[in-house]
């Protein structure tokens, strides 16, 4: 069953804070993502997070983001990507506008070529 009411109070927290994190595209950054409805992709553990690669920064504080899984899938709506030997796969089906206030501590910064080749397989899978 989904927390709601845990999730609830997190987003408080969250909504309450001043962020000094600045947003830059192809980092991936751990995510406040919170529980969500139907089959979104929702965060885990204690504070509901999930790594999230920053794929379009629109202002300081927004920015579009894809969610990561360490589940390894392939097709269209999944581009796979590696850092350290640790594969990920981006779900770019869920991808969406974040608050930069939702950010926490940095694993990785990809490649500018690899982003690009993200921001191809994205734009490939809304505009066929």
């Amino acid at each position: 069953m989904k927390n709601f009411e845990e999730w609830n109070e997190i987003k408080i927290e969250t909504d309450g804070k001043k962020s000094v994190i600045k947003i830059k595209e192809g980092e991936i950054r751990w995510c406040r993502i919170g529980i969500n409805i139907g089959d979104e992709t929702f965060g885990k553990g204690k504070d509901f997070i999930r790594p999230v690669l920053i794929l379009k920064k629109f202002s300081g504080n927004v920015f579009l983001g894809v969610p990561l899984t360490s589940k390894i899938h392939k097709g269209s709506w999944f581009y796979v990507l590696s850092n350290n030997g640790i594969e990920r796969s981006a779900i770019l089906n869920q991808a969406r506008l974040f608050d930069r206030k939702r950010l926490q501590e940095k694993i990785f910064q990809i490649y500018d070529s690899e982003l690009l080749k993200i921001k191809q397989a994205y734009c490939n899978l809304i505009l066929p």
